[in-house]
């Protein structure tokens, strides 16, 4: 998918001439494609509980295990609209980074059932994958304004390796635990675009769940602001602010903890529509 939409994304960037936008910009679009950079402030903290019940250490995954806390990903997000007056509308997105780290731990951790030890030589991997689909009813529209709500949902998929090497008592001990984990968040949303002119568009939205039974609880919430310009009919630019918030309890047999994720920064699109 993201080969696919950046081919597409520069092979429209380097048409020879520019074809001036339509006269009305609608505030639906009937097909987009957009792939782009998303400058990513991300913080992590995770809590690994052992196997007899107690409860692990709130591990920072920046403050605590020295990984980036801001770096480039890159994000894409297709969609569309059907029905004879676009009211319907489905979008699709997704974002991924990874991180290594390497450094001596400035505190004890209780990690699963292993205590890693102050200055043992922590090494670490990490990996996150996030993705969303949704629905929308766009159910008041003007011609220049509309607002919907509807259905969506958003996957998280974190893998971790966390490794560590320490002299514990004059004999050498090594400390390793892999974390896999995924979950899906469900949520009810809500979506507003407004065209300001031939050229210029913004849009906004606002989703959120909260999930109190089963294996996984907590609550996740995801904000998106955007201003768009088209100095091209079908091709142009995508300003974005993302605001990314998940707070999940696990209760499996693979991983008894919690997981508390923040992503948030601005993305720059290139955007194909028609």
């Amino acid at each position: 998918m993201h080969r696919i939409a950046v081919l597409g994304l520069l092979v429209c960037a380097g048409l020879p001439s520019p074809v001036l936008a339509q006269d009305s910009l609608p505030a639906v679009d009937r097909f987009y494609l957009a792939a782009g950079r998303y400058r990513a402030d991300h913080d992590l903290d995770t809590r690994w509980d052992a196997s007899d019940g107690s409860l692990g250490t709130n591990v920072n995954f920046q403050r605590d295990l020295g990984f980036v806390d801001q770096q480039d990903a890159l994000a894409w997000r297709i969609g569309g609209s059907f029905g004879q007056a676009r009211h319907h509308t489905l979008d699709a997105f997704g974002y991924d980074y990874e991180d290594a780290s390497a450094r001596f731990l400035d505190r004890d951790l209780e990690i699963g059932d292993s205590t890693y030890p102050v200055d043992a030589a922590f090494t670490g991997r990490l990996d996150l994958d996030v993705t969303g689909v949704s629905y929308t009813w766009m159910f008041l529209q003007d011609g220049k304004r509309a607002f919907g709500i509807g259905l969506g949902a958003i996957r998280y998929d974190i893998v971790a390796d966390l490794d560590a090497a320490a002299t514990v008592g004059g004999t050498p001990v090594a400390y390793a635990n892999d974390l896999s984990e995924d979950a899906w968040a469900p949520m009810l949303r809500a979506e507003y675009a407004h065209v300001l002119s031939a050229r210029w568009r913004w849009g906004a939205s606002l989703a959120y769940t909260r999930k109190n039974g089963g294996n996984v609880t907590g609550d996740a919430m995801d904000a998106q602001v955007e201003l768009e310009y088209f100095p091209w009919e079908r091709f142009g630019f995508s300003l974005r602010y993302n605001y990314n918030h998940v707070d999940l309890d696990f209760t499996r047999s693979r991983f008894d903890g919690n997981l508390n994720l923040d992503n948030r920064g601005p993305q720059l699109l290139g955007k194909l529509r028609f």
